[in-house]
């Protein structure tokens, strides 16, 4: 069976993280999204994927080749323009051409290893389309499924109203009469093809669209980067302890541990799992990470440092003295000796943070800071809960920075 991977977007809600970076590209305990999303259909019996890229397909297609790492081949499709996801699919129609039947995922979603799988050996037993769904506490950021007796009866796309309801989770098995509904589609308010508009089309004329309820944490839409910080707990919690790298006397570990080729724990450190640690890394002396961490291949978190429930990706330095708190950090960023990241306001309210130009509730009460590729900061800088540093930016010494810092900013002390 072929599958279709839809993953050209851009993903603008989780800036500055995908400034320079497709959304599909971004690592969760230490490997991409849409790697991970790869690995799982050829594991389900995929013998084709088909990857729709458009924003830096470049480096795409560097990261991921001609599949020889997933084990299958991948065949790219470019979607010359964002049209939506009805046009990405569209753009396959040719290459699908004579499928009678074939896997479609939302190549930036998170998606456990076993639910293509799974998905795919219930989804054959039914005649027409099938379409994987969730139940989440708030509806509004996907398109909302109404069915009745497994049958689709309504899809409603991102609903303004919060509320917990049934959504769309992005995986389809489909035949060939989507394109012809394709063909048929117009554009929305968003002013896109959305696929869910063409699924709609079909149930208008009385085709079958089934609904699959995948189980909990099977799936996550990662629609802010708070959502990475979900995705990388379940992921660690299943992980199982391997350590390949080099532990000195002197360091406590309690909990999985996963410790990649060429780290290095140095004495005095604690390490609380369950903890991710990339290849080529540097901890401590005297440091203390958490639960919930990952560390990308060759990041140092040097004397003195505390990391908590947080991503900090490749190559990324914080050397001494410092605090990160449910906090994600892009590639290359370098932290000065005191830089705190605050996760809690003092009247512990729901941490709000502005995408977009509109403020989102995040729905939790502890969140960190988002960084940038490339973001720096000086020797003793505060950064408030929430606030995104954009990507090569630089923070002088002593700031305390309470708002959001565009890319490339020289943001200084006041």
């Amino acid at each position: 069976m072929k599958a279709v991977v839809l993953a050209a977007g851009r993903g603008e809600r989780l800036w500055p993280l995908t400034e320079d970076t497709p959304k599909p590209l971004l690592p969760i305990a230490n490997k991409s999204i849409l790697a991970r999303t790869c690995e799982a259909l050829v594991s389900a019996g995929v013998d084709q994927i088909l990857l729709v890229v458009g924003f830096r397909s470049e480096k795409i297609r560097d990261r991921l080749g001609k599949g020889e790492a997933a084990g299958s081949e991948i065949k790219y499709v470019k979607q010359k323009t964002a049209k939506g996801t009805a046009d990405a699919l569209g753009t396959c129609s040719k290459d699908l051409h004579g499928e009678d039947r074939f896997l479609v995922l939302y190549g930036d979603d998170y998606y456990d290893s076993s639910v293509p799988r799974t998905f795919m050996a219930k989804g054959k037993k039914n005649k027409g389309i099938t379409i994987g769904t969730a139940n989440v506490k708030d509806a509004s950021s996907f398109g909302k499924i109404q069915s009745k007796k497994g049958l689709v009866t309504e899809i409603r796309e991102k609903d303004s109203k919060t509320e917990p309801g049934q959504v769309n989770a992005g995986i389809y098995l489909m035949d060939q009469s989507i394109f012809t509904a394709i063909r048929k589609t117009k554009r929305s308010i968003r002013g896109e093809l959305e696929l869910t508009d063409a699924v709609r089309i079909l149930i208008k004329e009385g085709k079958q669209v089934h609904t699959q309820p995948l189980s909990s944490r099977k799936w996550l839409g990662i629609s802010y980067p708070w959502d990475m910080l979900e995705a990388n707990q379940w992921i660690l919690e299943s992980q199982k302890a391997v350590s390949k790298g080099t532990i000195e006397k002197g360091v406590h570990i309690s909990g999985s541990l996963v410790l990649e080729e060429g780290s290095v724990v140095k004495a005095g450190s604690y390490l609380e799992g369950p903890i991710h640690v990339g290849e080529k890394c540097m901890v401590g002396p005297n440091s203390y990470l958490r639960p919930y961490s990952t560390l990308g291949d060759d990041v140092k978190v040097g004397a003195g440092c505390e990391v908590k429930n947080s991503i900090i990706m490749k190559n990324s330095r914080v050397p001494h003295l410092s605090y990160v708190g449910d906090s994600v950090l892009g590639e290359g960023c370098h932290l000065g000796a005191g830089t705190i990241t605050a996760n809690l306001r003092f009247d512990e309210a729901v941490i709000k943070t502005r995408v977009r130009g509109v403020w989102v509730n995040s729905g939790r009460k502890k969140l960190g800071t988002i960084l940038g590729d490339g973001a720096q900061t000086g020797i003793n800088v505060s950064i408030f809960p929430g606030v995104k540093i954009g990507r090569g930016a630089w923070i002088g010494p002593g700031a305390v920075v309470d708002r959001d810092v565009p890319s490339n900013a020289r943001y200084k002390a006041s």
